[in-house]
């Protein structure tokens, strides 16, 4: 079999791109990236040093391209004098998009698989990955969305992201069953039918969350008064006497 003209540092990292989207990290050894790539292991380690260093130049050269560039240009352009619906729509879409348009780049589809089982995978502390690549950003995020909605707790921003997060995992990761339990009315990997309606789901999500806040604030100032020993109304008066 012709040999292919690849540079064999580009091929090393397309063979573990590969492997790592369909086996997870722990599924594959060097010796198949190798294989893989049709180079030698002693070259792996030349480029690139050990399986995990080699796993995070996949990284580098991935999401910080693809996914970390996108969303901050995107960030720099968010104006928060405009109405808050307006804000986390577009704070949403800067979230989403990267994400949903690189499932419809075939060179692209193995990153977003390995990206989905990374942050799925219990030992991925132990790599250090997400910590590395994702924390920063996802601080970034909740930091935007509570200058967005300040009536939010540090928690209900943080778990309003883990569901947007979540969603876009599932989506991601799903193959068939979206198409099955649906009957067909919604295909897996279908980006452009998905991304409308994905988008106004996680933008719901976050306005229904600031709103409840808000009501639950505006509730709790009402009663205020009252728990600082205010003077009962003469209604409230009449009412206690009728009780005696």
């Amino acid at each position: 079999m012709a040999r292919d003209p690849q540079p064999t540092k580009d091929r090393i990292l397309k063979s573990a791109e590969r492997l790592f989207a369909a086996n997870g990290y722990d599924g594959i050894s060097m010796r198949d990236i190798a294989a893989g790539a049709d180079a030698q292991l002693a070259l792996i380690h030349y480029h690139f040093g050990t399986k995990l260093d080699l796993y995070r130049a996949i990284w580098a050269a991935r999401y910080t391209k693809e996914v970390a560039q996108r969303r901050e240009q995107g960030l720099a352009s968010i104006d928060f004098r405009s109405p808050v619906p307006r804000v986390v729509r577009a704070l949403v879409e800067i979230f989403l998009l990267p994400l949903l348009k690189m499932t419809e780049v075939e060179e692209l589809q193995a990153f977003v698989a390995i990206g989905a089982r990374e942050c799925t995978d219990p030992r991925e502390a132990e790599r250090g990955i997400l910590q590395e690549f994702l924390d920063v950003p996802a601080k970034r995020f909740l930091e935007y969305f509570g200058k967005a909605m300040p009536d939010l707790s540090r928690a209900e921003i943080a778990w309003g992201y883990q569901a947007m997060l979540g969603i876009s995992i599932l989506y991601i990761a799903d193959r068939t069953r979206i198409t099955r339990i649906s009957g067909g009315a919604a295909r897996a990997g279908d980006t452009k039918a998905a991304t409308q309606p994905l988008v106004d789901f996680c933008t719901g999500g976050w306005l229904a969350l600031w709103e409840a806040r808000r009501r639950r604030n505006r509730k709790n100032a009402a009663a205020a008064p009252a728990k600082k020993g205010r003077k009962p109304s003469p209604r409230k008066m009449n009412e206690h006497k009728r009780r005696r």
